[in-house]
């Protein structure tokens, strides 16, 4: 834990830094504009992502006494850098001026959320990458996402549940819910539109781009970011607003999620690592280390 919350801290630090350089730069004299001189470290930011998962060692979920394993460290760094990456990019696309919103923002203004923006950008694609890559070295992490042939029937019967329907009983879901990894599909289809099309903003600030292609990437980039937006703002709901969601919260930053939680909200998970609490599934556990 010691070594989770420094490296927490340094790149907190390193993040608030960037975005107060970011901002006063662009009232400074001569002002710079980071996508202008910076734009090789949005090409380098996906690299280091797939060489820091290359070198990372992936931690897998177990039982240790009254908790189970749900996040690894390297889970909790994809999961903070590429959601803190996208709320930047929302809120700095939406004073820019994107989902058709026009901007109120001073020049000097536009400059300095453009910055802010751009460290958002370096920040949201070592996160996906680094995600992506790790994704693709194991693919049950990525499989583990993909809706089942039970996930309407699931999702219907879960909320449900929720909400107080005597009828449906918990069904026994996986590591992530049905309807999570139905929403997860609308977050995979608009990320990749939002990377590809930002690149070709991107692009434009050292190649001329042809006009035709710019016309069809910024629109597309604004639409794109609006269904991103959704499932962020609904991620962020059920995730953390609502009561239900708060033993999840804490795991993005402990690690943990309570085994009597896990049993009633994720018993086909529990199933699948053995550790369901029932004597004829073998039990996969550690001791818990001494606080």
């Amino acid at each position: 834990m010691g070594r989770r919350l420094l490296i927490g801290a340094i790149a907190a630090v390193a993040f608030v830094l960037g975005m107060v350089y970011a901002w006063r730069i662009a009232f400074a004299d001569g002002t710079e504009l980071l996508f202008d001189s910076g734009w090789w470290l949005v090409l380098l930011a996906p690299f280091l992502g797939v060489l820091a998962a290359g070198l990372t060692r992936r931690t897998a979920p177990v039982v240790e006494g009254d908790r189970v394993l749900r996040h690894d460290g390297p889970a909790m760094l994809e999961h903070w850098t590429h959601g803190i990456g996208t709320l930047v990019l929302l809120v700095t696309g939406i004073a820019l001026g994107a989902f058709f919103i026009p901007s109120l923002l001073s020049q000097q203004q536009v400059w300095a959320a453009m910055n802010v923006h751009f460290i958002a950008v370096v920040v949201f694609l070592f996160g996906t990458f680094y995600y992506g890559a790790n994704a693709f070295l194991s693919r049950k992490r990525f499989r583990e996402h993909l809706p089942t042939k039970n996930a309407f029937k699931f999702t219907v019967e879960h909320y449900g549940h929720l909400l107080g329907n005597k009828k449906y009983d918990m069904p026994p879901e996986e590591k992530y819910f049905e309807s999570e990894k139905i929403a997860y599909l609308l977050a995979l289809g608009s990320t990749a539109l939002v990377i590809v099309t930002g690149l070709l903003k991107v692009a434009a600030h050292v190649f001329d781009v042809p006009v035709w292609i710019m016309g069809v990437a910024t629109p597309t980039h604004d639409v794109a970011m609006v269904a991103m937006g959704l499932f962020f703002v609904a991620h962020v709901l059920f995730g953390a607003i609502l009561p239900m969601g708060w033993p999840m919260l804490r795991s993005m930053f402990t690690g943990y999620v309570p085994l009597d939680y896990a049993k009633s909200e994720h018993a086909g998970w529990l199933e699948e690592i053995g550790s369901d609490g029932d004597e004829s599934i073998p039990i996969k556990t550690t001791e818990r280390p001494a606080a």
